[in-house]
């Protein structure tokens, strides 16, 4: 966790591979994908470290792509074999329940709509229903995430543009895309969400060097061999 006032950097946990955080509504805890080798898990740890992180799930597929609802559903993309699925958890019962086909799931700030992308693009669906999707981006979306305000969609391209599409969730009404701006995000879709826009507007993008390549390597004067 990195403090920006302070410019300060505090260790939540000592997994050896631990990723995709995720904030609660109320700012007090953080949600986390974890890996031992074995299994899979998604954990749990308090903000300021007042005690040690606690299992929420585990299973054999990988669970990533976390976010909060206000009243402590966490919904995550389990990849299990074949195209991945999103799922929601009730901190309430623990239990799980199926969402829809695709993953990077986030909650509109009301908790009351799931943005998310499949294999169509990107979507929004009422939670916990019922009601239609509405296609958001027309095409090739990854990536999904909300304004503070919820009257925005924002989403990443696979040339990696950052785009924005206005939504009136009361009359179900989506905007045309728009272009922001051109990013340097690592991967396009399918690697966790990369970015976020704070309530002033301000954007945090995790982003490669401008003058990252990816190297080609020519290795000369070997011999293969081969076995039969």
């Amino acid at each position: 966790m990195y403090d920006l006032a302070r410019g300060v950097a505090t260790r939540l946990t000592e997994g050896g591979s631990d990723e995709s955080p995720v904030w609660s509504q109320d700012g007090g805890k953080i949600a986390y994908g974890a890996f031992d080798g074995k299994a899979h898990y998604v954990n749990v740890v308090p903000a300021d470290r007042s005690s040690p992180p606690q299992l929420l799930l585990k299973g054999d597929a990988i669970m990533r792509h976390l976010d909060w609802s206000l009243d402590g559903h966490l919904v995550f993309t389990d990849f299990s074999p074949g195209f991945p699925f999103i799922r929601v958890y009730s901190a309430t019962d623990n239990k799980v329940v199926p969402f829809a086909s695709g993953a990077e799931a986030r909650f509109s700030p009301d908790s009351k709509w799931i943005a998310y992308e499949n294999n169509t693009g990107v979507l929004v669906q009422p939670f916990p229903g019922p009601g239609a999707r509405l296609e958001i981006s027309r095409g090739d979306g990854a990536q999904p995430t909300w304004a503070r305000d919820g009257k925005q969609i924002f989403y990443i391209t696979p040339d990696r543009k950052l785009m924005a599409v206005s939504f009136d969730p009361q009359h179900k009404l989506v905007g045309a895309p728009r272009v922001l701006f051109q990013t340097r995000i690592v991967a396009p879709n399918f690697f966790g969400t990369q970015y976020d826009v704070a309530a002033d507007g301000r954007f945090l993008i995790n982003s490669v060097p401008s003058n990252y390549s990816s190297p080609l390597t020519l290795i000369t004067g070997w011999t293969a061999h081969l076995q039969r």
